[in-house]
């Protein structure tokens, strides 16, 4: 793969309608030093605004089994960015549907089956003529109105972004004018949903020096790293620095929830625990955050369920972290539970066993009604209560309420676990296919669990 300057890295935009797909891909795009992902979005017609606003050199779109619907895309994207580089993805095609997408310009078309390394490899071969200049035409947003946006979705009132760039109140103010138009809202917190919407309240973290200090109270995932000295902990904290995430790196176990990080940052904490002892746990319960478990030794069943009943949201084996610790630790500060599929099995048993559940056993499934599977495969697909009511005609309540069954006969307490326990237990639908006839997972990606988001 063609390296390029760490100077101009590749700016992507990323569109896919499967949440655990779009959040996954834009998660290992992020930590490489080569590319900078500028937003992401679920529905096809936000990519327009996206690219609008953010000047992305590649987008890639997620056609799953659509590919002749993504031609008209395809083609006001290239009649509005002729310079931008399209990338397409899907599963299954037919030659008039193949025909149809590369007459309206599309770059490069990947079968989900090449996976995630095809993709890269066409990043890296990504040219950058005219890049700076079409990112910069009017309409779109300049870096520093991303910043605005970013911490005003932080929660900062004008003062303390002032204070944070370096400019004046005044300055934020106009500048956040300018970036209700571009938005077309009339509040901050309008410009917050519609910047939401369109993934842009994530900071980017260019491999460069950095134009200005970075203050405390930022956006982003910080890190709390503790654990046994050793190499596996040093490897944590230099693929950190290498990747230029912020963390805290506790030498001596002792409270912590006063100190400024944990009172001030306003994004997400994940804790990082490399080989830990007991003591170590205690800064998960004290935080009340999600943990990347990092061990050196592989976790018998029962060291599997103890790590999650105390809090792991993941695990990375020690010889994994270099590959994958970063792309985990994004998605975990996103809310996934991120466990590798083959533990998974014993470890689902063994929790539900010391919760003093009954244990299915080969032949003992949990029996789901049909509605409960209905609901099951709406969570499956990513959506809302109030979505899954709309597609399944029933109210909202009743959702909830055959949400509520389904969490107890998998003996999960939210939908991350219960798509997890009924991945591993083989209840969700075949890949390929939804709750509502939609195409499921995609790319093979390197290893994230087929769990659920938070619902918005």
């Amino acid at each position: 793969m063609t390296a390029l300057h760490a100077r101009v890295p590749v700016r992507v935009a990323v569109q896919s309608p499967r949440r655990l797909l779009r959040d996954t891909l834009a998660a290992c795009l992020a930590v490489r030093p080569d590319v900078a992902v500028v937003g992401r979005v679920a529905e096809p017609g936000g990519i327009l605004a996206l690219c609008e606003l953010r000047r992305p050199d590649v987008v890639i779109l997620d056609a799953g089994r659509q590919l002749a619907e993504m031609a008209g895309l395809v083609g006001a994207l290239m009649g509005r960015f002729p310079e931008l580089n399209v990338i397409v993805t899907y599963r299954d095609a037919s030659e008039q549907d193949i025909a149809a997408v590369c007459q309206a310009g599309v770059a490069s078309l990947i079968p989900e089956s090449r996976g995630l390394a095809a993709v890269l490899a066409l990043l890296g071969r990504k040219r950058r003529r005219h890049a700076q200049e079409a990112r910069h035409e009017r309409g779109g947003l300049t870096d520093r109105e991303h910043e605005i946006i970013v911490l005003t979705g932080s929660g900062h009132s004008v003062s303390e972004i002032a204070a944070l760039l370096g400019i004046s109140p005044f300055t934020v103010e106009n500048l956040k004018r300018r970036l209700y138009a571009k938005l077309d809202v009339t509040s901050g917190a309008g410009a917050v949903a519609r910047g939401a919407s369109l993934g842009l309240l994530e900071r980017e973290d260019p491999p460069a020096a950095p134009r200005r200090r970075r203050a405390e109270g930022g956006s982003g995932v910080l890190a709390v790293v503790t654990g046994r000295p050793g190499p596996v902990l040093d490897q944590v904290v230099t693929v950190l620095l290498d990747g230029r995430l912020p963390f805290v790196l506790i030498r001596r176990p002792g409270l912590v929830a006063e100190t400024h990080w944990a009172r001030w940052h306003r994004g997400p904490i994940v804790a990082a625990l490399v080989d830990p002892a007991s003591p170590d746990w205690d800064l998960v319960a004290e935080l009340g955050v999600p943990a990347v478990l990092v061990h050196s030794h592989p976790l018998d069943s029962p060291g599997l369920a103890e790590a999650l009943a105390g809090g792991a949201n993941a695990l990375v084996a020690a010889d994994r972290v270099a590959d994958h610790f970063l792309s985990v630790l994004r998605m975990v500060g996103q809310g996934y539970l991120v466990v590798d599929s083959m533990p998974m099995r014993p470890l689902i048993g063994v929790v539900r066993a010391r919760w003093g559940e009954q244990v299915p056993g080969a032949g003992g499934l949990p029996e789901l009604t049909s509605r409960e599977s209905d609901v099951l495969n709406s969570l499956a697909c990513g959506h809302s209560v109030r979505q899954t009511a709309r597609a399944l005609g029933i109210a909202p309540k009743t959702v909830e309420n055959v949400q509520t069954r389904l969490f107890r006969k998998l003996g999960v307490r939210n939908r991350p676990g219960a798509l997890a326990v009924a991945d591993a237990f083989g209840l969700l639908p075949p890949a390929g296919s939804g709750a509502d006839g939609s195409p499921h997972p995609a790319l093979p990606l390197p290893e994230p669990p087929p769990a659920g988001g938070r619902s918005r």
